[in-house]
């Protein structure tokens, strides 16, 4: 047997060279036969070069280093053929399941097990199955091309999902989940098989023996459940959006959401800051989402004034004939003392169209006038609900609620128009002899100390109304001529005095 191995043109080795072939070559025919009898002229060339050809073990490690070369070369050369040709059809391909897969490195995650592959397939036609250095490497070879192989289908699901979140998912559902848990699940598979090829048991004997590792399972993916089941709930019930505002109670989270997975939902603050909170925490708990808000194109405006109670005064004719001067209030003026004179009393729901107010109190005037204002005004909803009211007393005064609808959802627009809505009430409180309530500020103590000992309005800049009147007291237009109408006032006084006595 041994003079056969020798005299074999596979070991050109003499009987000075007693190496057993059957420990790393396993063909005797065949295309690997080749392949083995050309790597071992390589390995004999150079083993004989250093005179270490009689070591077994170091001809057996050059002869799977030797393999490992052809096995890369080989790959590599495959790999560079098959990426050109899936750039040239790219060139006629340029779709977006294309741009999918190359936008994950797919084509060339797949490539990288080709090496691999190549490797494998040497080893097992061309290294003897006695030997153990044989079966180490043919395991770590299969290791390396199972994680090669899940890092690719892992790029393979992201594609798909990109794919469908582009061109099917128009509701922009909270669906990343589920190609997260789909990625889970093959790395838990690929990590039982990787198991089963170290310690050379069927994968299937493993995953029977999983069933008393459940619940360690479970609290090692229980923020991945949990997040998965969120995830299904918020997608059934359509209540959140990639792209939706929303707010979550008790943390700092107002704005988009960016991205939702198994473990977190991420939202870009109005801010630019990111808050992160867990799928399972919205549905535990409670967030306001105001997609409905935004799809509907209208956004709410509901604000207060308060208004000093003092400054509510009854309608007197005087009062009356003063306010028909503003637009709209003529008209509804008369009718109302039309009404009235027929007996007719109708504040709410009025027969001949009028809006909700009265003629007794200038806030009632002036409740009547804001209602027309706002419904003449073209910013504001003419659908929705639109009406002015006043709450419940407060010791800072009478509140006056405007509620309408702007009729955009853009937030510089409606920050606009809720802006004029209110600079206009503001500036039509005096007409109607109205005035807000405010408290004292250091200014009005000091005003209040100087007016005390009978000093004069006129020599005070802004003084608010109804205490300042225009027409009848001329007051320095800014505060530099109140400072210099000071000492002339006084001089002058002094000087008239001193001229009587």
């Amino acid at each position: 047997m041994f003079n056969i191995l020798c005299d074999s043109p596979l070991i050109p080795f003499s009987v000075d060279k007693p190496i057993d072939a059957e420990h790393f070559v396993g063909a005797t025919s065949g295309s690997s036969y080749v392949v083995a009898q050309w790597i071992m002229k390589i390995v004999d060339w150079l083993l004989g070069i250093f005179g270490l050809d009689h070591n077994v073990t170091i001809v057996t490690i050059l002869y799977s280093a030797a393999v490992f070369g052809v096995a890369m070369i080989v790959g590599y050369i495959a790999k560079w053929v098959i990426l050109g040709i899936v750039r040239a059809i790219s060139k006629r391909w340029n779709s977006v399941t294309y741009n999918a897969l190359t936008s994950v490195n797919f084509f060339t995650k797949v490539c990288r097990t080709i090496p691999a592959l190549v490797f494998l397939i040497l080893v097992q036609f061309t290294l003897s199955s006695k030997n153990e250095l044989s079966e180490i490497l043919t395991r770590i070879t299969v290791i390396y091309v199972i994680l090669l192989s899940t890092i690719a289908l892992s790029a393979l699901v992201s594609a798909i999902w990109q794919h469908f979140d582009i061109r099917e998912n128009k509701r922009k559902l909270p669906l990343k989940g589920l190609a997260q848990l789909v990625k889970v699940i093959l790395w838990i598979i690929a990590g039982i098989i990787i198991i089963g090829v170290i310690v050379d048991k069927s994968p299937a004997a493993l995953l029977a023996g999983l069933a008393g590792f459940g619940a360690v399972l479970l609290l090692i993916f229980k923020d991945s459940i949990l997040g998965l089941v969120a995830g299904v709930q918020l997608s059934e019930n359509d209540s959140l959006h990639v792209g939706d505002w929303i707010a979550v109670e008790g943390t700092n989270a107002n704005g988009t959401v960016t991205e939702v997975t198994l473990t977190s939902v991420k939202i870009e603050n109005w801010d630019k800051t990111t808050t992160t909170v867990a799928p399972y925490s919205l549905i535990s708990g409670s967030f306001t989402n105001y997609r409905t808000m935004q799809v509907s194109n209208t956004r709410r405006v509901c604000r207060s004034y308060m208004i000093d109670a003092d400054s509510v005064l009854p309608a007197t004719p005087e009062m009356l004939d003063e306010l028909r001067k503003i637009p709209m209030m003529n008209d509804f003026i008369t009718k109302k003392l039309e009404q009235k004179a027929a007996g007719q009393i109708a504040d709410v729901n009025n027969p001949a169209g009028l809006v909700n107010g009265t003629i007794d109190t200038n806030l009632g005037l002036f409740r009547a006038y804001m209602k027309m204002w706002l419904d003449a005004n073209p910013h504001v909803s003419h659908v929705d609900d639109c009406f002015v009211s006043t709450l419940a007393q407060t010791p800072t005064g009478i509140p006056f609620q405007i509620y309408c609808f702007a009729n955009t959802s853009a937030w510089f627009a409606y920050e606009a128009i809720q802006d004029s809505i209110f600079e206009h009430l503001a500036a039509m409180l005096a007409a109607f002899k109205l005035y807000t309530f405010e408290y004292a500020s250091g200014r009005d103590t000091v005003i209040d100390g100087y007016l005390s000992p009978g000093k004069s309005i006129n020599d005070v800049y802004g003084i608010p109304q109804p205490f300042f009147r225009p027409d009848k007291v001329v007051a320095p237009q800014t505060p530099q001529q109140a400072a210099t109408t000071q000492p002339q006032s006084s001089a002058g006084s002094t000087q008239q005095t001193s001229s009587a006595s």
